[in-house]
């Protein structure tokens, strides 16, 4: 075995060991403590910071209250009859005893909206008894809210017998059920303010969607066929091939990653401890952290100028150059993200059999992102903005296209530009993916859009344009978030 070799055995290992040591890091840190829970506390904390008083906001997530915004935009959208019985199908899913009983909470506040209180007074009562038969398995402050809910929709039902709800179990209500409290007293006694700003919030609803949708469509049909040419290209041997070049920092890339990988790793476990004993940080502490960790195992990249490699070579072979022109790159960084529109409606199909496969368990996919910003204030949402646009692509693709990608390509040359390259893309893009904390269910969607960013590295050997349609599409979805979440 050549000195060479053995060095990126050497490097593997070291990755390896990482990978073992993050995966077993639940069993030695207490719960709470895990770098994936400090990456969630990092950013659920900014927003916690104005959920104090009765933990408000902290029992109804973003997830339910979307699904909220939509059914009462449909009841709200045409003749009563038919919206009514769409609603409801879209309630059904939420009335299932696996989705929790702060969603079946949801659930019978949205029946009452329908008219259906005789089911929505059924289903709190099913609901009530479970959690009394174990209150661990709600928040503490849900029997409170649910008694007072079961109470509203049976005034509902029947004003004559009911009791009218005091200042002080509205205000409640409102703090531990935020956007559902409020729905569920308007839907009792009309409050025209309530009612305003939900007519509004249902309009900029179905706008999002339909011009999210349509920018979707139209690039989709264009990526569909930009990649139909690139294929034909490629099959005629007239596709560029930038990577081709010969690589000065074969034996330090792999080296880049591993000490990535590892900085990474102790910066995440620092952060989890400094959260856990420090309890809640305040101000733009967790933000800082976040960015810190993100950061600062860039300095791995140093790891070629130790091996006596220029930072200038360094650069170009890890794509940290203009390619054909900046603003050619960054133009083009368009059409690669319109690229990605198929393969994420196939990576989507993928993940949705998944989740007919899947347990429950292994199924739930999520992110703290949604929640963030649904708590937050304007000014922490520019900053997390600024985080999925701006800081998270130049890394990730740094690490993973540029770095990783690059990596796999080389030692798999031999194997053919074909093979070598579905090979390295699936690799990299199954690594950039398994390490988000979205869950497994998102493994194939975020694997599908890393598989069209090394795409175009390996077309265009630059990061610029991976770097634009990546800081894209997180705005994309970003801002979605905090249309539906205003």
């Amino acid at each position: 075995m050549s000195k060479s070799q053995r060095s990126v055995l050497g490097a593997w290992a070291v990755i390896i060991s990482c990978i073992a040591l993050y995966l077993c890091l639940d069993f030695i840190l207490p719960s709470g403590e895990a770098p994936e829970d400090a990456q969630e506390q990092a950013i659920e904390e900014v927003a916690g910071q104005e959920a104090d008083a009765a933990e408000a906001g902290s029992m109804v997530g973003f997830k339910e209250t979307l699904q909220g915004k939509m059914v009462s935009a449909v009841l709200a959208g045409g003749p009563a009859q038919m919206m009514t019985e769409i609603a409801i199908q879209q309630i059904e899913p939420m009335l299932d005893v696996g989705q929790g009983p702060v969603t079946n909470l949801c659930a019978a506040i949205l029946l009452a909206r329908a008219g259906e209180n005789s089911k929505a007074s059924t289903e709190m009562d099913a609901v009530i008894v479970r959690v009394e038969a174990d209150p661990k398995s709600a928040p503490p402050a849900f029997l409170k809210c649910a008694r007072i809910v079961q109470m509203l929709i049976r005034q509902k039902a029947d004003a004559s017998a009911a009791t009218a709800i005091s200042s002080e179990d509205a205000e409640f209500l409102k703090a531990n059920l935020n956007w559902y409290g409020e729905l569920m007293i308007s839907t009792v006694s009309f409050d025209p303010t309530f009612e305003g700003n939900l007519e509004k919030s249902q309009l900029l609803l179905v706008v999002s969607f339909f011009t999210f949708g349509f920018i979707v469509l139209i690039a989709g049909l264009g990526g569909f066929v930009w990649l139909v040419i690139l294929a034909v290209k490629w099959a005629g041997g007239r596709l560029a091939l930038p990577l081709a070049e010969p690589i000065h920092t074969a034996l330090t890339l792999p080296w880049i990653f591993a000490g990535w990988f590892a900085l990474t790793l102790l910066l995440s476990i620092a952060i989890a401890l400094i959260s856990t004993r420090a309890g809640r940080l305040s101000g733009g502490l967790p933000l800082f952290l976040q960015l810190a960790s993100m950061v600062l195992p860039l300095a791995a990249l140093m790891i070629g100028r130790w091996w006596g490699v220029s930072w200038k070579q360094v650069c170009h072979d890890v794509g940290l150059h203009c390619g054909r022109g900046f603003w050619r790159e960054f133009c083009y960084g368009f059409t690669v993200w319109a690229t990605a529109i198929p393969m994420l409606i196939a990576g989507a199909i993928i993940a949705f059999v998944l989740s007919l496969l899947l347990s429950k368990e292994l199924s739930d996919a999520g992110h703290p992102l949604p929640e963030a910003i649904a708590q937050a204030t304007w000014g922490t949402r520019i900053v997390l903005l600024f985080l999925a646009v701006v800081a998270a692509p130049i890394v990730e693709e740094i690490v993973f296209r540029g770095v990783l990608f690059r990596h796999l390509r080389d030692i798999s040359q031999k194997w053919g530009r074909g093979l070598s390259f579905v090979a390295a893309a699936l690799g990299s893009s199954f690594v950039f993916a398994a390490i988000h904390p979205q869950g497994i269910l998102f493994i194939p969607i975020l694997g599908a859009l890393a598989f069209a960013f090394c795409l175009a590295r390996e077309t265009r050997g630059s990061l610029i344009s991976c770097m634009v349609a990546h800081g894209f599409h997180n705005g994309l979805v970003t801002l979605l978030v905090i249309a539906l979440s205003s």
